[in-house]
């Protein structure tokens, strides 16, 4: 059960929006999904690691810019 203010109809309306292209990589030594910007860029768009200190790192924040080195 939904309960909302929302329109039910707005709720499950399909959108037209294409999907941003991910590509998954390792970036010293941690594994991540990135929005490719350019051939050797990209904006981190989450951590796909296993080890809680990949977290900590401000390097790895999403939004941040990595080199992409495959």
């Amino acid at each position: 059960m939904l309960h909302s203010i929302v329109p039910v109809e707005e709720i499950w309306a399909e959108t037209d929006l294409p999907a941003a292209e991910l590509r998954e990589v390792m970036v010293h030594g941690c594994m991540m999904q990135v929005e490719p910007i350019d051939s050797s860029s990209g904006k981190v768009v989450r951590i796909l690691s296993t080890d809680p200190q990949d977290y900590l790192k401000p390097e790895f924040q999403p939004g941040s810019i990595v080199l992409l080195t495959d």
